[in-house]
């Protein structure tokens, strides 16, 4: 989300004729020394995951845990990590990871108990190191990110962007290899004083790995490379999963303070709509719910490798399940159809004797929780790992067995690649909108804002295009030395999807004087308003900003670089090292603020790409009363996030509204709403560079 996540009540400076423009002027916070040092320290333990560690000063910690009982917190948690490991039961260093394999998942539960359980900064810093060298690579990188996440000493901390940690599952194998052949061949090549020399074009899959797309045999996903196989939407998939993970929660964490089955459900719910949004702009049909039914037409072949070269599994066209994994099968449907049972019993029972509601609005959280089955749900052994099953078989593989060889659907890295993921995900959503269907519709007063009407809103000239992004992949060369760290680069230039900032203006007559929330969707175009009981699926939230009231009329002027729910472009490894270095040598301050963040949508992925002579679309915003608390923020502000703090939002209003329930037309339409007929254009400029 863009710079403070809610967190921050934006002031809106009141001009004489009633304009109100947003500020994001917080107070600066810099980074102290002690701060400097752990920022020095993750850059360097993350370089070169697979080669052993060269800086000579965190040697000697990697040989041995700290085995001190005194130095943790829940020590009968680390305890059990001494003894699995001890009994040489965790995968190899070098081996294929995954989370969704049974073991892997609780092995990377307990290496995660051992790290969050320490008791200090050292007893942290030693274990960390230990595991550095000892555990396998791809869990190392993962609990590395759930530490940082969690443990509140380490707020404030920015990670290297993760296609920039870990290039394989980013970055076809070609690329990779050409990067490798280029420094075998060229010894100067990754120096920066031969910077000409140090970038490779990397290409999106090729039409041949894609199979015909499952609706429309005129076209196939390979047109749509450019958008799912974005690095920056498949980190913030990555990160999301990280912020929310389904092994965490409780008191301790506090996750379920921000909703999080809702949440999970409603970003699984925007990656669809903005999918089809895509499929759309390119002459498309709109995705449909996976059907258990074989053969399954869709395929995939990625062209991604593991940094072994074993490429990731794929899935051939009209595939088949092993007849020995039919069994799980049954398991996942038998848990759907237990789902929506559930739903139409309209309550469940938790273990400790509670009954939940499931008509009442506000167990949409529980009942996500549920169907995520996470930590804070009703529990697994009611519903079972649906998700975790579902992705293993349509990868052909048996989630407990001890060899592993996945599929990009069994890396959060690499999910949004493969077209099934959102035939799976919409099925699952079907489940989660049979229980919404049950929820009542909203009524005008909880659709109406007495005393407030939108006038009118004005568009810029909405324009997308294709740019070049550099990343910067020199984790896949050994680094030469430590003293060359700043003086070595390679790039890994690609085409992206982007767009030209633009604003909107809206004009509101009010009766109302204090705060109110604005929200702002966009989506296809229809022609009738009854059309909307369809197409609300396909609208994007985009845009939740405070905004100040007085009485007449008011005007409100909003950059699309200020959306609430994006993020920019993250700084490259190497250039944020060095800002780091001269920090921690005292040469200039280190800023802490939320320019790095990893917690929102590519802003670069607000607008499908429009078309040459303009694709008709629409933009939705309703104004609501401002519900929030005035009470003190829980985390600071300026570098957090403020994952588990629940205070993430402006206001408890379901995630999506107005458009997560079945509409009731006698009533929807209110002053307060306003649709917004625009053109989205593209400039095929690009190609011609290219």
């Amino acid at each position: 989300m863009k710079h403070i996540i809610l967190a921050v009540v934006i002031s809106l400076a009141a001009l004489a004729s009633g304009s109100y423009v947003p500020s994001n002027k917080y107070e600066a916070k810099y980074a102290d020394k002690d701060l400097l040092f752990k920022q020095k320290f993750f850059f360097e333990v993350l370089r070169n995951i697979h080669l052993p560690l060269k800086y000579e000063e965190y040697l000697p910690y990697t040989k041995s845990w700290v085995s001190d009982e005194s130095k943790y917190h829940n020590f009968p948690q680390v305890a059990e990590f001494f003894d699995w490991y001890t009994t040489g039961g965790f995968v190899e260093k070098g081996a294929l990871f995954t989370i969704y394999n049974e073991d892997h998942l609780r092995q990377t539960y307990l290496l995660f108990n051992l790290l969050f359980n320490s008791a200090d900064w050292d007893t942290y810093y030693q274990n960390l190191l230990w595991a550095r060298e000892n555990v396998n690579e791809c869990m190392f990188i993962y609990v590395v990110h759930l530490t940082v996440f969690q443990r509140a000493d380490l707020q404030g901390i920015v990670l290297p962007a993760i296609y920039e940690i870990y290039p394989y599952y980013f970055f076809n194998t070609d690329v990779i290899r050409s990067i490798t052949n280029k420094k075998l061949y060229d010894a100067k090549f990754g120096l920066n004083a031969n910077g000409k020399y140090n970038v490779v074009f990397a290409n999106y899959t090729a039409f041949e790995a894609y199979k015909l797309d499952a609706y429309n045999s005129l076209k196939s996903e390979e047109y749509l490379n450019y958008y799912t196989e974005d690095i920056g939407l498949n980190a913030y998939y990555f990160y999301f999963m990280m912020d929310y993970p389904f092994t965490l929660g409780g008191e301790r964490f506090g996750l379920i303070k921000d909703r999080r089955g809702e949440l999970f459900w409603y970003v699984h719910q925007t990656l669809l709509a903005r999918y089809n949004l895509e499929r759309l702009s390119n002459g498309m049909a709109t995705v449909q719910p996976l059907a258990w039914r074989f053969p399954i037409k869709t395929g995939y072949s990625t062209m991604l490798s593991y940094w072994n070269g074993v490429p990731f599994k794929s899935r051939e066209n009209n595939f088949v399940l092993d007849d020995d994994l039919y069994k799980r099968l049954d398991w996942v449907t038998g848990w759907e159809i237990k789902l929506r049972k559930t739903i139409e019993d309209g309550f469940y029972m938790t273990d400790d004797g509670q009954r939940i509601d499931l008509r009442l609005p506000e167990s949409a959280d529980a009942f996500g929780s549920i169907m995520n089955v996470n930590v804070d749900s009703y529990g697994m052994k009611h519903m079972g790992y649906i998700e975790i099953l579902s992705r293993a078989l349509l990868s052909n593989t048996e989630y407990r067995s001890k060899k592993m060889w996945p599929s990009v659907l069994m890396q959060f890295e690499t999910s949004l690649r493969d077209p099934i993921f959102y035939q799976l995900y919409d099925r699952f959503m079907d489940i989660y909108s049979y229980f919404k269907r049950f929820l009542p519709s909203y009524t005008y007063e909880e659709l109406n804002f007495n005393g407030v009407v939108i006038q009118d809103v004005t568009f810029d000239k909405l324009m997308t295009y294709f740019d070049f992004f550099d990343s910067d992949v020199s984790n896949v060369l050994p680094m030469q030395s430590t003293d060359k760290y700043f003086d070595y680069a390679v790039y890994a230039r690609q085409s992206r999807l982007n767009h030209k900032p633009f604003s909107y203006t809206m004009n509101v007559m009010s009766n109302y004087t204090g705060k109110a929330v604005i929200r702002a969707f966009v989506g296809p175009k229809f022609e009738s308003i009854f059309d909307l009981q369809y197409y609300k699926k396909y609208f994007v939230e985009i845009d939740q900003y405070l905004v100040d009231f007085t009485a007449g009329k008011n005007t409100f002027v909003r950059n699309s670089r200020d959306f609430y729910w994006s993020v920019k472009d993250r700084t490259m490894y190497t250039d944020l090292y060095k800002k780091i270095m001269l920090g921690y040598n005292g040469q200039e301050k280190f800023a802490l603020d939320m320019s790095e963040a990893h917690c929102g949508f590519p802003d670069r992925l607000i607008l499908p790409k429009g078309w040459t002579g303009g694709m008709p679309m629409q933009f939705y915003f309703i104004i609501t009363p401002y519900t929030g608390s005035e009470q003190p923020y829980s985390y600071h502000k300026s570098f957090s996030c403020g994952v588990g703090s629940g205070m993430r939002y402006y206001d408890n209003l379901p995630f999506g509204y107005p458009f997560d329930r079945v509409i009731n037309f006698n009533y929807f339409y209110t002053k307060n709403m306003y649709f917004k007929d625009v053109l989205i254009y593209h400039n095929d400029d690009f190609k011609k560079m290219y």
